[in-house]
């Protein structure tokens, strides 16, 4: 309750990017190192669908809007795949959750899969408002885990999954 009115307090942020970030979190390992790599990754997702949607929403390749999308996302997929070789890029997932998020933005928000509002400086911008809002999100699941690691008693700074794995806690 306390995340959803704090995400609401910044007008402009997208909550449910910030539980989709929250859960990319999570699911990179919910300590440290996994919020480096989940907000790396989901950032990386959000720039790769920026390259893809801004040729899209110009209509710069000739070809059919969903054409030109669905060839472009094939020509991204495989290079999403590769960059996991490199450590901070290697959750998957959390890749595709800021490809996602990206276009749910664009495809759902009205006028934000155009050229002015790719490039504008403003939250109007999937570059802007969604690593924004998964950031935020991340952040506050690490947070939330340090403040549980400290609750169960686990060492200052850790987070609930540094301090003991779930199934530890569950026992």
């Amino acid at each position: 309750a306390f995340a959803t009115w704090l995400i609401l307090q910044f007008p402009g942020l997208l909550l449910w990017g910030a539980f989709i970030g929250w859960a990319s979190f999570a699911h990179s390992g919910g300590d440290t190192s996994a919020f480096k790599k989940s907000v790396t990754c989901n950032v990386f997702g959000v720039v790769l669908a920026w390259i893809v949607a801004y040729p899209v929403a110009s209509e710069i390749t000739g070809l059919s809007i969903p054409l030109a999308a669905a060839l472009l996302v094939a020509i991204v997929t495989p290079i999403i795949i590769v960059a996991s070789k490199i450590d901070l890029l290697s959750v998957v997932p959390a890749t595709f959750y800021g490809f996602a998020s990206s276009f749910a933005f664009l495809v759902q928000t009205p006028d934000k899969f155009s050229p002015a509002a790719l490039t504008s400086l403003s939250l109007s911008n999937v570059l802007i408002v969604v690593p924004l809002s998964l950031i935020a999100g991340a952040l506050l699941g690490l947070i939330h885990g340090r403040i549980a690691g400290q609750m169960i008693g686990k060492q200052e700074g850790a987070t609930a999954g540094e301090a003991a794995p779930a199934a530890e806690v569950a026992k």
